[in-house]
């Protein structure tokens, strides 16, 4: 990853102050408090849409020379309200009558800037940054004081443990540069009990070693500060990580890499073991043509470093031994250091991603094809009639792989009819190497048919490998992840592949698959960008992309994640995106997300030459839907689901309709659902985001239940398509308390859910009502009071 542009401003000794900030057209001005004054700072560059226990954090300015009067205005009504520093001021509706939704909105001055010591502030937007942005800042941002802790009272454990909780991983690198800098201080007040921010960092197992001399052995205390040519060689050290984490207390992510990532940078075969191996041709991926590419053949490609060396590659067959033994030493020493960092810090410690991006191919794509390394071809003769390792035979270090056996071994006149050959020894068979669009399509031959299974097999077995190998040095499954990507193509090519036995793709694939991506000892972890990050690609069938996810794993998670595509990285992804994403990364389940990136590009400077969105989360409408999300989603268990029907700024039904005439409408940022004949009908396709195990409570969060008389619920059950009822109540049974109306839930039978449906009554007279979110719940809590 790149490093992050840091800038500092003079050290603030001795001296008053004044820190000038703007939200939402609110400026205040705080002067300094004494020298025994705490010291808590909140910065930062965006704006909220929703405040924490009506805490303001701010955008901070140079110190004010003067010492000046301290105010606090908002520019479009003229008034001011002096301010004192540190002290709070609630409900100032009186004086901003014009300020929507005013008397609910509550103001904190939370700026507590030290006397003295270094100040270090990032830099904000100039002036006219600040004022092109300044008119749709005025228009979304809304403030309320209660919002972080509304769903307190349906939580049932206080403290629901990592594996309960929703991560916000910000990936970064070069933690003891500064390249985590502001998370906790930007992110703490927006913490919950289920929902919180911590940080991703990759620790390049292979690279970071005692060197040579030492035989490439891992090194958690590996110098950072040690370079090749003008770059670093590796930007952390597994125990700088761990400090830092347990200092700030913050939740880690580690990716463990010594894949095709890890040794990208530059060349360094003195200390890493990565490029080392890569010296030798039988350590390599060979392509078609029996060649070895050099690493820089496609240093064109996109991605976190410049020019980054991709195009050569380690082999993924189980008879590269020297691989095979310095990837599992390598790992297992990084893991037995971690697993102290984890007894110690259970909180802390969110898990491990693996190697990302696993491929039988060094990214040729569709230029060259991969593996044609000669013990990758033993291996694949292996495969095809289940000998060798296939039949439990380990000879040369090999892994008994008979669990991984084909369903049905070939023999080799089965082979000969399949490649149309005539070999007469096994020894002779070959995989294809030409791959024709016409007139036959290679994807249609079953003879590519079996290599690609094959390949697909080897990405499967490598995870595999990987997670079992950390898994022996007592790390949890629980908490061990893969880390594959899952792109979206243009509709002239398929969908990827979702099964190792899918149909061939009209495309290189490099062997990928969701269920390869699946590792035994752990869980799916996928890298989304783009259209597949807001859920919106063609899959194989009728499932979204996050269903499938989800019924493959149900603790699947996002170890990297833009909602803007690396196909046009000049463009920043809009907040209607990073909404849905978010929307739907918890509705499905998953476990985190790690956003690209905390010291990536910065939003300020979209439209400025090298600016690259995918890398970018700080000042981007992607930052602006992660703060909504952590203030409505907060203390909402994770088994839990939300519709918010939209945030400031972005109106958004959810995916519910109305049905039977009857409408959702808005007033505002606010649904309206407007009755036909004193009824409403709401209905969802949902897909696996119900689960009858964990949702047994549905929450009707109406503004004024007391205009309900009736409310029915039911789910149409995926296999006979006919709706079950699951709860029905009216007059004295309706339940509700502040947050809305209670139903609970109840399931019958095998009920596999798959669209909700809910008929409201209301009584006569009304013709609309607001509607502000609709929640399910695996809670058995009693609500505080009842409909009189």
């Amino acid at each position: 990853m790149p490093y992050p542009h840091s800038f500092f401003w003079p050290s603030l000794t001795g001296r008053n102050f004044l820190v000038v900030v703007t939200i939402a057209g609110l400026s205040l001005v705080s002067g300094c408090r004494n020298e025994n004054s705490p010291s808590d700072i909140f910065t930062d560059n965006s704006i909220k849409t929703s405040i924490p226990e009506s805490s303001l954090l701010i955008n901070p300015k140079k110190p004010d020379q003067n010492e000046t009067e301290k105010v606090a205005e908002i520019p479009d009504d003229n008034r001011h309200v002096p301010v004192e520093p540190g002290i709070s001021y609630q409900n100032l509706a009186p004086a901003y009558p014009s300020y929507p939704d005013g008397q609910e909105t509550e103001f904190k001055l939370a700026l507590n800037v030290p006397p003295s010591g270094p100040g270090q502030l990032h830099k904000p937007a100039d002036a006219a940054e600040r004022k092109q942005r300044k008119a749709e800042i005025m228009n979304k941002a809304r403030f309320s004081g209660n919002e972080m802790s509304r769903w307190m009272p349906l939580l049932e454990n206080p403290h629901p443990g990592p594996e309960e909780t929703f991560y916000i991983l910000f990936a970064t690198s070069g933690v003891s540069f500064g390249g985590a800098e502001d998370i906790v201080e930007q992110y703490t007040s927006y913490n919950s009990s289920t929902v919180k921010a911590g940080f991703r960092i990759p620790i390049l197992y292979l690279r970071t070693t005692r060197g040579r001399l030492h035989d490439w052995e891992f090194d958690p205390d590996f110098n950072p500060s040690i370079q090749c040519g003008n770059r670093r060689i590796a930007d952390d050290s597994l125990n700088d990580v761990i400090r830092f984490a347990t200092e700030k207390r913050l939740p880690v992510l580690f990716t463990l890499n010594g894949g095709i990532w890890a040794d990208a940078a530059c060349d360094v075969p003195d200390w890493d073991i990565n490029d080392q191996l890569e010296k030798n041709p039988l350590n390599c991926q060979w392509n078609e043509h029996d060649r070895v590419m050099p690493d820089h053949y496609s240093k064109t490609l996109p991605g976190s470093l410049d020019s980054p060396e991709l195009s050569r590659g380690l082999t993924l067959n189980v008879y590269a031994a020297e691989v095979r033994r310095y990837k599992k030493r390598n790992l297992q020493a990084a893991g037995r250091a971690l697993l102290d960092f984890f007894r110690d810090n259970p909180d802390l410690f969110v898990g491990v991603s693996l190697d990302p991006d696993v491929y039988n191919n060094p990214f040729v794509a569709d230029r060259q094809w991969y593996d044609y390394n000669p013990h990758t071809i033993r291996q694949f003769r292996e495969w095809l009639r289940s000998s060798g390792p296939y039949d439990g035979k380990t000879a040369d270090g090999t892994p008994d792989l008979t669990n991984y056996r084909k369903k049905r071994p070939l023999s080799l006149l089965e082979v000969n009819q399949l490649a149309g050959k005539n070999w007469k020894k096994w020894n002779e068979v070959q995989p294809p190497r030409v791959f024709p669009r016409y007139p036959r399509p290679y994807w249609k031959d079953p003879w590519v048919r079996e290599w690609e299974l094959f390949r697909r097999h080897l990405v499967d077995l490598h995870y595999d490998e990987l997670s079992q190998w950390l898994a022996e040095t007592g790390i949890p499954a629980s908490r061990i992840f893969s880390s594959q990507g899952f792109s979206g193509h243009s509709d002239k090519l398929m969908p990827f592949a979702v099964r190792l036995d899918s149909p061939v793709k009209n495309f290189d694939s490099g062997g990928m698959s969701m269920e390869g991506a699946k590792p035994d000892q752990g869980h799916l972890g996928a890298i989304l960008y783009g259209p597949s990050a807001v859920n919106a690609i063609r899959m194989e069938g009728n499932n979204s992309l996050f269903a499938t996810f989800r019924r493959f794993d149900e603790n699947w998670a996002v170890t990297e994640y833009n909602t803007s595509d690396f196909r046009s990285p000049a463009d920043l992804a809009n907040l209607a995106n990073g909404y849905r994403s978010f929307r739907d990364l918890f509705n499905y389940g998953a476990r985190f997300v790690s956003p690209m990136a905390w010291n990536g590009s910065n939003g300020i400077y979209a439209g400025q030459k090298g600016f690259a969105a995918y890398t970018a989360i700080r000042n981007t409408p992607l930052e602006d839907a992660i703060r909504d999300f952590m203030v409505s989603h907060a203390n909402l268990p994770r088994h839990s689901r939300y519709w918010g029907f939209g945030m400031p700024a972005h109106r958004d039904a959810d995916g519910w309709k109305a049905l039977e005439g009857s409408q959702i409408l808005w007033e505002g940022d606010t649904a309206l659902l407007v009755p036909v004949s004193g009824k409403a009908v709401l209905s969802a396709h949902l897909e696996s985001q119900i689960d009858p195990r964990y949702h047994n409570r549905l929450v009707l969060g109406l503004q004024h239940p007391d205009e309900i008389m009736a409310i029915t619920v039911e789910v149409a059950d995926s296999a006979n398509k006919s709706y079950v009822r699951l709860a029905t109540a009216e007059g004295s049974s309706l339940v509700h308390d502040t947050l809305g109306i209670h139903l609970p839930l109840v399931w019958g039978g095998n009920i596999q859910p798959e669209t909700m449906r809910i008929t409201i009554q209301f009584h006569a007279g009304v013709e609309k009502s607001r509607l502000h979110y609709i929640s399910l719940h695996p809670s058995s809590i009693q609500p505080d009071r009842k409909l009189q």
